[in-house]
């Protein structure tokens, strides 16, 4: 389902007079992204500063994001890595799959990120079976419907003192278009902020990030 973007509110215009993006190539793209309706809405860019923001404070080396889309998002997350940095980034549609990994490479970032195509909810099991607590950041941006399904793996996946992100959780109180979708990350809300493994908070940007930090293994 493609939903029309909204207009800025005038605190978006404020702090996005301020945000100065990483990457040449992200201009471009958000210009485009703006008029096209074959893609879901990307992260805005006030989101994108704060996990780049959360990134450089964690001094987060392997970062894993679950819904690639376009490609957008994954050099927010690229540009706040140090230089031995690594992002694992997973989509399920090819056509995004091989835009994306065309974005990486046109933008010189490619050498930092492993594009995989597949289904999240099949890769990231397998993922955190072979490799546990691999990642100290995951950005969960997939169909809403897997967050919670894919919660215990993707707390697998992340080191102690890790954070896992995740976007639109606000759907259910911010977004009547998108309601049927709010059922799915309010129902991840509850049981992140129930899981003990956790420390979560919820911020209210965008249609809302919902961080949870990783206190127990």
């Amino acid at each position: 389902m493609i939903v029309e973007r909204t207009k800025l509110n005038d605190t978006e215009k404020y702090i996005r007079n301020f945000i100065t993006r990483p990457i040449s190539i992200m201009t471009q793209l958000e210009s485009k992204n703006s008029v096209r309706n074959d893609i879901q809405p990307p992260i805005e860019p006030e989101i994108g500063q704060l996990l780049a923001f959360l990134i450089r404070s964690y001094h987060a080396k392997t970062v894993l994001e679950i819904g690639t889309g376009n490609g957008y998002s994954t050099l927010w997350l690229q540009s706040a890595l140090p230089p031995d940095g690594h992002i694992t980034t997973i989509d399920s549609k090819r056509r995004l799959h091989d835009e994306a990994v065309k974005t990486f490479t046109e933008s010189g970032t490619i050498n930092q990120i492993t594009a995989l195509f597949g289904e999240a909810e099949k890769l990231i099991p397998a993922l955190a079976q072979n490799k546990p607590e691999s990642f100290d950041f995951i950005f969960q941006d997939a169909g809403k419907y897997l967050y919670p399904q894919l919660l215990d793996a993707t707390v697998a996946l992340l080191k102690p003192g890790g954070i896992i992100v995740a976007d639109d959780t606000l759907f259910k109180v911010n977004d009547t278009i998108r309601e049927n979708l709010g059922k799915h990350t309010h129902q991840y809300n509850e049981v992140v902020f129930a899981d003990r493994r956790l420390f979560s908070t919820i911020v209210p940007i965008g249609h809302g990030l919902t961080l949870s930090l990783k206190v127990k293994p």
